[in-house]
């Protein structure tokens, strides 16, 4: 019953994550170039751009990303991505609940991962770049979750394929990779030194360092061959320790609404985003109280909230030591990344794991606990309500696009006209010296056959 609600809350949360698409200048060219260029040219664009990043894993990257920014305006694929991303996080929550050997653990985590994620313009998924970080996470995890157990060595090697080459795809999913074999581990050890050292002595450790040594030979062979040149993976900031640690610490912290959300979202809101928060608030709280109650009380609480943490602020490394990221958080707010989202499983860990700890100040405790969780929900609810507005005013601009389709190009506005009309107040966010009138010609010819069908 339990899980069930937290699904329905689940739900509920998702609706806003359907507003948005194309949020980013990186989406705009990628759709931009599978309407352009022929496949030869989008192969040479490819090849081009993973040797200027330095990375190997952009020969499947980008196609998926292209893909994605060309499927993002179809309803059925934003359900789509939404619903890869809401598998990802109950992954994730059974994950933990595995290691940790607790089932009301794991509906704590997933309450928190679907009711706390902020949405926002800042490339975070799912919204922005669906299917870059949720594909491989999803793959990492799903090969641990499968290798549990007494399986065959040659179940045991397949699953080390899946994993070696997730994790190769980018920093992120290596990172990430890393970081989940390196928790089960040290869940072992937590158990007991006899469980500890019979994991480090079974064949699985064999196969799971040669999986993780060989994407990272992979992934670095490439880059030794190609060096990168893109700032957004660059090590140029590794010594500027302060920004480094400012960085990481707003790119786990902006996840949450906690710094955006005003008293103006309250004050202004309409009675039914009111209704909404309050539903939302007790729905939430009532599954939390629920969960509280089967919570164990003899696990180390707070040292998993450390472990979370930590692992929070680990996957923020590859994008916290640059300096071009470094230079945004103190520029640009809220600042956020895809590594936001990487983190917040870390964040959400660390919660639960503190209200584990405090639930030993009795029953009392425990109901104050739901409470606050509850309205943490409904807040984040309320906010992503808000800004889910504000996302749609910005992908208008399709359907003002969409009502030229019919027109000869003879008779489009000129190119300043033309962006005046499809983005008059220029929300849609491109690259400096991005062909963006062009842009729109190549989006309005390619409905033109949508038109042509609608008048038959």
């Amino acid at each position: 019953m339990l899980w069930a609600l937290a699904l329905f809350a689940a739900a509920l949360q998702a609706r806003p994550f359907l507003s948005g698409f194309r949020l980013t200048a990186d989406e705009i060219q990628f759709h931009y170039l599978s309407l352009k260029n022929t496949l030869a040219q989008n192969i040479q664009f490819l090849s081009e751009n993973a040797a200027q990043q330095g990375r190997v894993g952009q020969f499947i990257l980008l196609p998926v990303n292209m893909l994605a920014s060309d499927l993002a305006a179809v309803p059925w694929a934003r359900v789509g991505f939404l619903g890869a991303w809401g598998g990802l996080m109950l992954l994730t929550a059974l994950w933990v609940g595995r290691q940790s050997r607790s089932r009301a653990f794991a509906l704590l985590i997933f309450l928190v991962l679907v009711t706390y994620q902020r949405l926002g313009f800042d490339h975070m998924p799912p919204n922005s770049y669906p299917l870059q970080n949720t594909v491989p996470f999803l793959l990492i995890l799903a090969s641990r979750m499968a290798g549990g157990g007494q399986r065959s060595l040659v179940t045991q090697c397949m699953l080390g394929v899946v994993l070696c080459f997730s994790m190769a795809i980018s920093e992120y999913a290596w990172v990430f990779g890393l970081g989940v074999v390196g928790c089960e581990y040290l869940a072992n050890f937590s158990r007991g030194k006899e469980e500890g050292l019979a994991g480090l002595r079974s064949s699985r450790l064999v196969l799971d360092a040669s999986a993780i040594t060989t994407a990272l030979v992979v992934y670095l062979g490439y880059r030794f061959v190609h060096p990168s040149h893109y700032a957004s993976n660059s090590p140029d900031g590794v010594w500027n320790l302060g920004a480094m640690a400012w960085t990481s610490f707003f790119h786990i912290l902006n996840g949450t609404v906690l710094l955006p959300i005003q008293r103006t979202h309250f004050t202004l809101a309409p009675w039914k985003a009111l209704a909404a928060w309050g539903g939302m608030s007790v729905l939430t709280a009532g599954v939390a109280w629920g969960a509280f109650r089967y919570l164990e009380r003899d696990r180390p609480w707070l040292m998993i909230a450390v472990v979370g943490l930590l692992f929070s602020l680990y996957v923020t490394l590859p994008v916290a030591m640059t300096v071009r990221h470094q230079t945004w958080c103190v520029e640009a707010w809220p600042c956020a990344y895809l590594d936001t989202r990487s983190a917040f499983p870390g964040l959400a860990v660390a919660l639960i794991g503190i209200c584990g700890w405090l639930l030993r100040f009795g029953r009392g405790m425990q109901v104050a606990l739901a409470i606050a969780l509850g309205l943490g929900a409904g807040t984040t609810y309320l906010y992503n309500l808000w800004f889910s507005q504000e996302i749609e005013s910005v992908t208008k601009a399709w359907e003002r696009a969409d009502a030229l389709a019919c027109l000869p190009p003879s008779l489009l506005p000129a190119d300043e006209a033309l962006l005046k009309t499809v983005d008059p107040r220029g929300l849609i966010s491109v690259h400096p010296n991005f062909p963006h009138a062009d842009y729109w010609r190549v989006y309005i010819a390619s409905r033109s056959a949508t038109c042509a069908g609608a008048a038959h």
